[in-house]
């Protein structure tokens, strides 16, 4: 993908982690970068890899008042060429038996709400061939003990994914989905902070950073950023990719012969 002058990429979540890698990948490939986040702070620390190019938004996704902050935020006779949903919660953890109302909500409104309503809001400023990504998990398709709002969510929005995809195909905008395994980033901390009464399978993800085994966001990144600019439209939204998923794998490494 070459990136013109009138184009943008938007990336939530912009300020840590793997969105942080995405954003800064974007900017590495030539891209106008609009990285999204609640606090200023992280947000600013990403930016300052291209100020440049890297522009930031602090908004709370969850409020639609927010939402529309950023759709207001892009230029006129600008085009968001590319759209990437990584911002997300993890939390409330512990059984659902006991999980609090406000709580489940909230997260809805992170996970859910925001990629639905976001998309919504930018979509007059998306062009023919313009993607649009979802970062999906292994907790939308299989239940985990102690995550019943962040399944019933990560579920939720790769019924999304399907949905706007079908939607949205004859008009040329593109949406994907992308599993980027277990990168080693601050939500990675609050898994294994928890107690194993609270989230049974703790033991797991400490064994796996004790071990190595985790992805680091700049390697997990380009796996994203390679299924949203290098794919064809077909291949970039025909399947749900996934970093451990050896033919994927496969493909994207052939493309950086390593």
């Amino acid at each position: 993908m070459k990136w013109r002058d009138d184009e943008l990429a938007i990336v939530t979540g912009g300020g840590t982690g793997l969105g942080r890698a995405i954003a800064r990948g974007l900017a590495k490939s030539g891209a106008r970068v609009l990285i999204i986040g609640r606090r200023e702070a992280p947000l600013a620390d990403t930016a300052a890899f291209d100020p440049e190019r890297i522009g930031v938004l602090s908004a709370d996704l969850a409020e639609p008042e927010e939402r529309a902050r950023v759709a207001a935020a892009v230029p006129r006779g600008t085009t968001v060429r590319a759209l990437v949903h990584n911002a997300g919660a993890l939390e409330p953890m512990g059984p659902l038996r006991e999980v609090d109302a406000e709580a489940w909500r909230r997260a809805m409104a992170i996970n859910v709400e925001a990629p639905v309503f976001l998309t919504q809001a930018l979509l007059p400023h998306t062009a023919r061939g313009s993607r649009v990504l979802h970062i999906s998990s292994g907790a939308a398709h299989k239940p985990t003990a102690g995550w019943g709002a962040y399944c019933a969510s990560k579920a939720a929005l790769y019924m999304l994914y399907q949905v706007y995809r079908e939607e949205l195909w004859p008009e040329g905008v593109l949406f994907g989905s992308i599993r980027p395994g277990v990168v080693d980033t601050p939500m990675q901390e609050l898994i294994r902070s928890q107690s194993a009464s609270r989230f049974p399978s703790v033991e797991r993800f400490i064994k796996l950073k004790e071990n190595g085994q985790l992805y680091s966001a700049e390697s997990a990144a380009d796996f994203v950023l390679w299924a949203l600019i290098e794919t064809g439209d077909r291949q970039f939204t025909e399947i749900e990719w996934n970093i451990a998923d050896e033919e994927h794998q496969q493909r994207w490494r052939a493309t950086r012969q390593l």
